[in-house]
């Protein structure tokens, strides 16, 4: 086994870790809020289940898709327009529900006139707002800090193969001198903790990698530019959440549910605008 092989493997294993993380947390997160929905909102649990399944599909294939592909292959407005399409969708439903009329269904015109106005009406007050914004924020920090992992380890495994290649012996002067600057201290008794001298160590370092500058240069600088762009998103942060999926997609049922009391509390001011 190499000496760089543990930390490639770490790297390659720890961003799929991550992205099996955000995916369940996703999971985890609409269980959740079907439960809610069977259990305090009966009267639209059935119909709303296809849309609520939408929405966390969205979620999970927009941090799957942009995470393991060089470029993004969609933007977060199409989260925004995720989250406003489940809201919008949503609103008859809340309306059907709280009209107490649950022997009869609103005309598909007549939901049609609803969603029209979803704009105008604001059912739900500026939460759905705060939830695309919110949730498109942290998808995309996300993004970017997966894509970091993705590329880290594309530059561990290519430092690896560079370094240390037992099978080529163009490599075995760089190899000969790790194994020396990392084990000799251990030969001569010294304690676990002792470190070869910083001069010693630059130069074992510049020899092996000086002639693989080139070829560990675009991957170590794509590494960089990531890390800088997924810094960039954390500072624009400015909602209460800020740029952490976790804490997002954890309070995702929370928030719909009070969206929908939202909607409840301004129902009769609904009710005097429409009427069926």
């Amino acid at each position: 086994m190499s000496l760089c092989s543990t930390p490639s493997f770490t790297g390659t294993a720890f961003f799929l870790w991550d992205l099996d993380h955000v995916s369940e947390l996703a999971r985890q997160s609409e269980n959740k809020t079907l439960l809610l929905f069977s259990q305090v909102y009966r009267g639209m649990a059935v119909l709303s289940r296809e849309r609520i399944e939408d929405l966390y599909r969205d979620i999970r294939e927009y941090v799957r898709a942009n995470s393991t592909s060089a470029k993004p292959t969609s933007s977060p407005e199409e989260v925004v327009a995720s989250v406003m399409a489940f809201f919008t969708d949503l609103f008859p439903l809340a309306y059907h529900h709280s009209a107490d009329i649950s022997n009869k269904d609103f005309t598909l015109d007549y939901k049609e006139c609803l969603k029209k106005s979803f704009e105008t009406i604001s059912p739900f007050g500026d939460i759905p707002a705060q939830i695309s914004q919110s949730l498109s924020k942290s998808l995309e920090a996300t993004r970017l800090l997966l894509q970091a992992f993705r590329v880290g380890a594309e530059v561990l495994n290519t430092t690896d193969t560079l370094l240390i290649d037992e099978g080529g012996a163009e490599h075995s002067e760089c190899h000969d001198s790790l194994v020396k600057m990392t084990y000799c201290p251990r030969c001569l008794g010294m304690a676990g903790h002792a470190k070869p001298c910083s001069g010693y160590c630059l130069n074992v370092l510049r020899g092996c990698i000086a002639k693989y500058v080139a070829e560990l240069d675009p991957p170590w600088n794509g590494y960089v530019e990531g890390v800088e762009s997924l810094l960039i998103a954390m500072k624009r942060g400015n909602n209460d959440a800020g740029v952490n999926a976790d804490v997002v997609i954890r309070n995702l049922d929370t928030k719909i549910s009070a969206a929908i009391m939202h909607y409840m509390e301004k129902g009769k001011d609904i009710d005097a605008r429409y009427s069926v």
